[in-house]
């Protein structure tokens, strides 16, 4: 067999890698353990969350499928944190795992460009100058290829883990790749292990729900892609709800402490720290009496909740006590017992920002592989990742998305640059640049780049170009035109005790008191109406947060000046004078690419970073 490109594995990293490279003109083959399980949701069937949501934002606006995906087989939409900050909003969808991965199963099948080949990936082959020249699969099947992409998720030689009980398996007993990690010791690529969880799903008419909490999504038209025009109705979203777990909980927690697969010492593997099993909160927060459970649906088509906090390795029987303590448990049925997997994963310290291994040239890996958590990480690194593969046989300079201009940029300048001692999670709190980087104007950072890489179409680009001509002239209109204080609008935002105009005001003027309901408005303006809720949210908050956006521009730009100071590739960190050993041997392995990049990397200090910028003065003449 031959392709162009080989992306292994066909969760969310590698299917939006292999569709990336497929619409960008390049013959694609996605090597998969199964036909049937593609972008599967083994953990959580959820998609976006704090940055989360932001990152498939970002995806959409780029041109990859997840927040198409997410719109098309949602069960609930939320906006999460309206009450606080800009910064900090997100969209979440509690998704339908079923429809979800059908969804995606039908894009890659009807995709041109796209083969999907059943089977496992035993090792990668290269040539004498340690290039990549294809795969070799564990039935003998060769596939030579120009470029390998690496989306093994958690199954690369995973093992599960149950109270005593261990086993090799893939998520829910599925298989797993156990001969791809012996070829990165050919290749001399460092990698370790990781651990991650699942809880146990419930059948959703064995729970009492009178003793929980409902939490339904939020009465808005919200979608994650630029190109949804339905979004799903308040009307026909399901609900979830919200529990705490009992003192009787902690007590069976802590008397079964030494049953616990990773508490018995079986496990040595680095786990989540903002995903922890409930085990763990129960020994890190031991002063807390209860804590938060959420029961989520996973499916229409399946009677089961996802007990979301409840990740546990216990035994079936103390797993057992464990949920018939919790409120409205007592005669619970459990569909599936919680578990924790450990899998192999490399050191991304090793990648390049492209995220092409830098001792292995046109091998590329994203997602799990890497380091980090989540569904939404991983598509966003195997989006990037199938970018460059293509750009890399072009022999194009690769994509490089900055930390000042997207959460997907931050989340691969991070994991390159500082490396990962347990499953990186993006966090709202990474991001420098909170409130330019935000859920309402992904479209207004991104779909340009989207465009001129050739993943947006001339059509959806040219709708896009409409949506911001419709905010510049908007914010022009709140600009000009002026309400005195007898007039309807002030008439209205008084009764509403929104505002009190003295004086007259433009309608600008007016959206910066913080009380104003920008929808109040909407009535009174022209141009206004029938605008999207992003182009309101993009217009109110670029308003109302002018100033500290302008300061936030301001430090961006000395921020990226940084950037722009190239090193050069051949540089020799042993001859720097006046750095410090450690600094030079850090250097010299994650060679960084610019001086900004080199100031983040840990173990390097500004006095380093002002003799490297010497050294490169002196013998460069470029910085």
């Amino acid at each position: 067999m031959q392709a162009d490109i080989v992306v292994v594995g066909a969760g969310h990293a590698g299917v939006e890698a292999a569709l990336a490279c497929a619409r960008l003109n390049k013959k694609t083959i996605l090597v998969n353990l199964y036909e049937d399980k593609i972008a599967t949701m083994p953990c959580n069937p959820s998609i976006g969350g704090p940055a989360k949501g932001i990152v498939v934002r970002e995806i959409d606006a780029l041109g990859g499928e997840m927040g198409k995906a997410a719109d098309a087989t949602a069960l609930q939409m939320k906006l999460l944190n309206s009450s606080r900050g800009p910064g900090v909003w997100a969209l979440r969808a509690q998704s339908d795992k079923i429809e979800y991965s059908n969804y995606m199963k039908n894009v890659v099948n009807n995709q041109k460009n796209l083969t999907l080949k059943v089977g496992e990936v035993a090792d990668i082959l290269i040539d004498k100058n340690n290039k990549v020249t294809g795969v070799l699969l564990t039935d003998e099947t060769k596939i030579t290829c120009q470029a390998v992409i690496l989306t093994t998720g958690t199954y690369l030689s995973s093992l599960i883990y149950r109270g005593s009980e261990k086993y090799q398996a893939g998520p829910n007993d599925e298989k797993t790749a156990t001969r791809l990690s012996e070829s990165f010791k050919k290749l001399n690529i460092n990698y370790f292990r990781f651990k991650t969880g699942t809880p146990p799903r419930v059948k959703a008419n064995s729970v009492d729900l009178s003793k929980a909490i409902l939490e339904p999504g939020t009465d808005m038209q919200l979608a994650f892609s630029f190109s949804t025009t339905k979004p799903l109705p308040f009307a026909k979203q399901l609900p979830c709800y919200l529990l705490h777990s009992t003192p009787e909980t902690k007590k069976i927690i802590e008397a079964n402490l030494t049953k616990s697969a990773m508490y018995s010492g079986q496990i040595d593997a680095t786990g989540p720290r903002y995903c922890p099993s409930f085990e763990d909160k129960i020994v890190r927060f031991n002063q807390k009496e209860t804590h938060q459970i959420f029961l989520e649906p996973e499916a229409k088509a399946l009677d089961t909740f996802y007990v979301q906090g409840f990740s546990t390795s216990m035994p079936i029987d103390v797993q057992e006590k464990m949920l018939k303590s919790l409120p409205g448990f007592e005669n619970v049925i459990v569909d599936k017992w919680a578990y924790a997997i450990e899998y192999d994963c490399i050191d991304p310290q090793q990648l390049s920002l492209s995220l092409e291994m830098r001792q292995v040239p046109n091998l590329f890996t994203a997602g799990q592989i890497n380091g980090t958590s989540g569904y939404e990480e991983a598509a966003g690194q195997g989006l990037i990742a199938g970018i460059n593969a293509v750009r890399k046989l072009n022999v194009q300079n690769p994509f490089i998305l900055k930390r000042s201009e997207s959460y997907i940029g931050v989340m691969i300048d991070d994991i390159v640059t500082k490396g990962v001692i347990e499953p990186y999670r993006l966090l709202t709190s990474r991001a420098e640049n909170r409130l330019t980087l935000r859920n309402d104007n992904a479209e207004v950072r991104l779909k340009q780049y989207g465009y001129e890489l050739g993943l947006v179409s001339q059509q959806e680009y040219d709708k896009y170009l409409v949506f911001k001509k419709q905010i510049d002239e908007a914010i022009e209109e709140l600009k000009n035109v002026r309400f005195s204080p007898k007039s309807d609008l002030a008439l209205e935002l008084d009764q509403l005790g929104q505002a009190h105009l003295s004086q007259g005001l433009s309608g600008y003027e007016i959206l910066k008191q913080p009380q104003v309901d920008i929808n109040v408005l909407v009535k009174y303006l022209d141009k206004l109406q029938n605008l999207s809720n992003n182009q309101l949210q993009n217009i109110l908050i670029n308003i109302r947060f002018e100033g500290y956006i302008k300061k936030e521009n301001e430090t961006i730009e000395r921020f990226n000046k940084l950037e722009a100071k190239q090193i050069p590739n051949d540089v020799d960190y042993s001859k720097v004078e006046n750095i410090a050993i450690e600094a030079k041997q850090i250097l010299e392995r994650i060679r960084p690419t610019s001086i900004g990049q080199a100031s983040r990397i840990t173990g390097v200090n500004p006095a380093d970073i002002q003799m490297l910028l010497f050294h490169l003065k002196k013998k460069y003449n470029t910085v």
